[in-house]
């Protein structure tokens, strides 16, 4: 019998197949963990060397001792990530003709919890808006220009932070009635998000601001407007740049995010781990409440899967239920069904 492939040279056909796709060097080492993990575990349960291990040698009964052992004191999202990674591998190995199915349905995993988006309620979103309007976050540099640009663009456009960060100057549209700014979303996928020319006010006070504290940074030519500040800067500029000048990185943006919320006292209202995510689930659920359906929020949040933006529906819902539950007519109808309920003292 022809044996098959050894899986350390399947898994170097596996990464080359995927090269077109450009993983981020983040994603490729989270595959190599997940890969190395089990066929460790794997060669523990065979009693072979990693490096002998074959295709042939990964059947059902040898994946699911391996998972389990490996699992052991896990998360179940670190089990439910590599039980993805090899479900991808296996699907390689299919298309290549060296297996005819993939033994991954019958490995158990973890399911994975669903949890609803936690926005801001619109009394935290105004105190947010009001502190970044009077400015009066604390800093040992305050730009109060910055912080205002940074945080309003989030909550209004639902954007993710790498989508925030990597926004060019070229990339805001300024045209009167189609004002927009482009994204690049996962997957390298594009999409422009309407805007209001209130917002385009707020950038520019901004690029005023910046301008005053780098102005070796300004263009010097070409300059039609000197009144207007987009003019003074290049469409390969960055958009947001820190306290250096340079374009802001994903530490700098979450340090600002969260002295904004501090100071708003809303940091005990948003999720666990979400800063900027926190401003699009509040983007996202605002426009559900004035009646944006699922494929509409689809488009404008850069979703792969509708079952994705359909959360926000029920997270919208579960949160007009319980605003409805705090009427004071409940408050009413109870003290009423407990007076006339049997028992109940004459």
């Amino acid at each position: 019998m022809e044996q098959t492939p050894l899986v350390i040279d399947a898994i170097a056909g596996w990464f080359l197949a995927r090269a077109p796709r450009k993983d981020s060097p983040h994603t490729k080492a989270a595959y190599r963990r997940d890969l190395a993990a089990i066929c460790s575990a794997a060669s523990v349960h065979l009693g072979r060397p990693v490096d002998d291990l074959r295709i042939g040698d990964l059947t059902l009964r040898v994946l699911r001792n391996a998972f389990a052992a490996w699992s052991e004191g896990r998360a179940p999202a670190t089990v439910r990530r590599a039980h993805s990674t090899w479900s991808g591998f296996f699907e390689h190995l299919v298309s290549e003709e060296h297996l005819t199915g993939s033994p991954m349905p019958g490995v158990a995993k973890p399911k994975a919890p669903r949890r609803l988006p936690k926005p801001f309620a619109e009394d935290d979103a105004a105190r947010i808006v009001a502190v970044l309007r009077d400015g009066s976050t604390r800093r040992r540099n305050p730009w109060p220009e910055l912080d205002a640009a940074v945080v309003l663009t989030a909550m209004v456009t639902g954007v993710r932070a790498a989508e925030l960060l990597a926004v060019d100057i070229g990339d805001v549209t300024r045209t009167s009635g189609n004002e927009r700014i482009r994204v690049l979303g996962k997957g390298e996928a594009e999409r422009a998000i309407p805007v209001e020319p209130a917002l385009l006010t707020v950038l520019g006070t901004y690029l005023d601001s910046r301008r005053d504290r780098f102005p070796g940074s300004a263009r010097r030519r070409g300059i039609e407007d000197e009144s207007d500040p987009w003019q003074w800067w290049r469409k390969s500029d960055a958009l947001f740049v820190d306290r250096t000048g340079e374009r802001m990185q994903i530490g700098a943006l979450q340090y600002l995010v969260e002295l904004v919320y501090r100071d708003a006292g809303v940091n005990a209202s948003r999720a666990r781990g979400a800063l900027v995510h926190a401003l699009r689930h509040t983007a996202a659920t605002r426009l559900v409440e004035r009646g944006a359906t699922a494929v509409e929020l689809m488009d404008f949040l850069g979703h792969r899967s509708l079952s994705t933006s359909q959360g926000y529906l029920a997270s919208t819902a579960a949160s007009v239920r319980a605003a409805a539950a705090r009427s004071p007519v409940y408050g009413l109808l109870t003290a009423q069904v407990e007076q006339t309920a049997p028992g109940a003292a004459e």
